[in-house]
């Protein structure tokens, strides 16, 4: 975290930032003629055409592009609101400096060398944060391309850039120059407008949150793009993120890197669950994030929210294309995003045939064959549309999807075909009972006249069916987010009075046991006995079979070491398993504390759950739900929150797993009372959460869910040890 954050949030405020992105009157400082920077910068400056007055300041050539320079920012004729600093960090501290001097209050800083060298970079960064601190002015960078307001045709942007910005309802925020250039170019070659483009380079001071909670707040955004290396400031940004969400504004991000790893708290099983990636998945659904696996669903995506106004009410898509090919593709990639293709209405069937020829399938997806196009038409349409828009009256999907075929690269002699199809086009998506959602055949660019004809019209191409199936699909994950988001507690529980006397490290699973208990959670009997003959004694009370199971701190895993016996169904049984653990045990683990042997009731068997909860260095406290018992490992399915939760959430997990068959009944069993399960887990979590920053791990393994209830059978915590000083 940046230091003296009160002043850093002043100068990032939305009033600043505005400022930052509104600047009309801009010095380029330390440009020469020979850099290629200060040359796509000034063209740049020139397509986006709304900036006033360009100044160049520069102490060695009186001109520079064919204008004359100034030699310091003291010289400059008039005001001016940014300054594009394009010298060396060393020169970099200087130029603000002078800057400052002038009234100046943002600049944005092209030079690397800063915190992404080793420890003396983040120095000289940390440096440039209190000068900026100090001087009062908000710092886009260093080591940043810039950014392109395109609302207001404000573009300083150091990178090459091809046409000029087209305005539109998209905006991205980006931790990568080479990506930040890149994804422009995409979006511009197929259409997609945009608000804001910005890239903020080692988010010195402006960093991407900052842009996130103005961009939440700007009128010309609906759905944002983040190109993220890291998460920074994890709490705030769930914040920021949920409140895009509840706004209505839908956020998509591309998280670089899903290395494993990030596997933490190794005694325990759920460390391996939990890992970095993992969790960032978890945090990115509880606060309605849509996360993509490439740049270019990144722009496809974000691109299909922002232009659709009216958002699908389910999976249920109906499909119109002239492909057959195109038909099997999109069915396959259909399934893979979990669309559902049902079957058409008697009447829609009845429908279609008036058009279709008699040999036609009518199936969804709806192949239009090519014996519509060679009949003639009462007005200037293909087949595809004339049945996409019979389609989109069909009462039993949710929207529709057709692929539509090239449009001409350029205006035709003759336009008035082309022309009056695409508005009647427009007329049928404007008027249709559900949304229509088009692609491109295949992702080409759209070139300057189709891209004129599809805004006039108000249509938005996805590119390409790939990636247009992945849009949608991901569209459809984001409506869900955000229709289940709940209001997530504000605070956490309060941590409960153990003080300093509980253990450090791996508790003994009696302590655990306490712990789990006293929040409300059902857990089997179980006595510890010191000898064999209070084994025995407590056997005879449980009645038989019994559990045993080795207690110690220093065994977290008793089964590795012969330290747990099942179905012990006699008194000579007890007798001779509890001296053949005690053996096993100080044979596997000689130095270990052995506090004796707990003896429980056998329960019957059910379905085992794992529940347990990690800190992860970054989100805190998450915890995991899965499969458990002997399966946790074998079959890795499990759904991570980061905490605290509340018991619909935790439906919600639980539909999320690949085994939620089999708590809904699967193969002749009972269905689970999954509010009741919800419940239990949520009191996991704060026993977890009792333990306050001493918390390490917490894990349930297995809890046992059967007809009769739900109970925990086993119990391990890890604590460590706090300096309060």
């Amino acid at each position: 975290m940046p230091r003296n954050l009160a002043a850093r949030r002043r100068l990032t405020s939305s009033t600043r930032l505005g400022a930052l992105f509104g600047s009309r009157r801009i010095a380029i400082v330390g440009a020469s003629e020979s850099s290629s920077w200060a040359g796509n910068l000034l063209g740049s400056l020139r397509r986006g055409g709304g900036v006033d007055d360009v100044h160049f300041v520069h102490p060695k050539y009186p001109e520079l592009f064919g204008q004359a320079t100034v030699p310091t920012m003291g010289d400059l004729p008039t005001s001016v609101d940014l300054a594009f600093i394009m010298v060396g960090p060393g020169k970099v501290e200087q130029i603000l400096s002078d800057a400052a001097s002038v009234g100046v209050h943002s600049a944005v800083v092209l030079a690397a060398g800063y915190g992404e060298l080793g420890d003396e970079g983040r120095q000289l960064q940390a440096d440039l944060v209190d000068l900026a601190l100090g001087l009062d002015i908000t710092v886009l960078g260093p080591n940043t391309i810039g950014f392109i307001n395109a609302s207001l045709g404000i573009s300083p942007w150091a990178v090459a850039s091809h046409s000029d910005p087209i305005k539109g309802p998209v905006s991205a925020v980006f931790e990568s120059g080479s990506m930040a250039r890149a994804t422009y170019e995409f979006a511009q070659a197929h259409g997609i407008g945009t608000s804001l483009w910005a890239s903020v380079g080692n988010s010195a001071v402006v960093n991407s949150l900052d842009v996130l909670e103005y961009l939440i707040e700007d009128e010309g955004t609906r759905a944002i793009a983040l190109f993220l290396e890291t998460v920074r400031e994890p709490e705030r940004f769930m914040a920021l993120a949920t409140h895009a969400t509840r706004a209505g504004k839908p956020v998509v991000a591309f998280k670089a890197g899903r290395s494993e790893e990030g596997a933490r708290s190794a005694m325990a099983h759920t460390g391996a669950m939990a890992t970095d990636d993992a969790v960032v998945d978890a945090a990115f659904r509880q606060s309605g994030v849509v996360r993509v696996e490439s740049v270019e669903d990144l722009i496809s995506t974000v691109g299909l929210l922002a232009y659709t106004r009216r958002l699908p009410r389910g999976r249920r898509m109906g499909v119109v294309t002239s492909s057959g090919g195109g038909c099997n593709i999109i069915a396959d990639l259909a399934e893979k995003e979990g669309l559902a293709l049902p079957e058409w209405q008697p009447e829609t069937e009845a429908l279609f045939r008036t058009l279709l020829p008699p040999f036609a399938h009518v199936l969804n997806p709806l192949d239009t064959t090519g014996f519509g196009h060679a009949r003639s038409r009462p007005r200037p349409t293909k087949a595809e549309d004339d049945l996409m828009e019979m389609a989109a009256t069909d009462s039993g999907v949710d929207f529709i999807y057709s692929m539509m075929t090239p449009l001409p690269a350029t205006r035709p002699e003759d336009p008035t075909w082309i022309e009056s199809r695409m508005e009647i086009i427009g007329g049928i998506v404007e008027q249709s009972p559900v949304p229509i959602i088009l692609s491109s055949n295949t992702c080409l660019d759209i070139a300057e006249y189709p891209r004129q004809l599809l805004a006039d019209n108000g249509l938005f191409l996805l590119p390409g069916a790939d990636l247009a199936l992945k849009s949608i699909g991901a569209m459809a994950r984001w409506t869900e987010q955000r229709d289940r988001l709940d209001h997530r507690p504000s605070t956490r529980v309060a941590v409960a009075p153990f003080g300093d006397a509980h253990p450090v490290g791996v508790w003994a699973e009696d302590e655990g046991r306490g712990l789990v208990s006293a929040a409300g959670v059902a857990i089997v009997p179980a006595r510890l006995a010191t000898s064999a003959t209070e084994a025995i004694e407590a056997a005879r009370d449980y009645g038989y079979p019994v559990v045993m199971k080795v207690c110690s701190r220093d065994i977290p895993h008793k089964t590795d070491v012969g330290g747990v016996l099942l179905n012990v169904a006699s008194a000579d049984e007890v007798a001779r398993g509890y001296d053949a653990i005690l053996s096993s045990c100080l044979a596997g683990a000689p130095a270990a504390a052995i506090r004796g042997v707990l003896i429980s009731p056998m329960r019957p068997p059910g379905l085992d759950l794992l529940v347990g909860v990690t800190v992860d260095p970054n989100f805190g406290p998450v915890v995991a739900v899965g499969l458990g018992g002997i399966w946790v490992e074998t079959l890795a399915d499990s759904s991570l929150r980061v905490l605290p939760i509340t018991a619909d959430e935790v439906r919600t997990m639980l539909g999320e797993l690949k085994g939620s068959s089999l708590l809904q009944g699967a193969r002749g069993s009972k269905p689970v009372d999954i509010d009741a399960l919800s419940h239990v887990v949520v009191a996991v979590a704060e026993a977890a959460l009792s333990l306050g920053d001493r918390l390490e791990a917490l894990e349930v393994n297995p809890l046992r869910v059967t007809d009769t209830g739900i109970e925990a059978l086993d119990v391990l915590v890890s604590t460590r040890g706090v300096d309060h000083g």
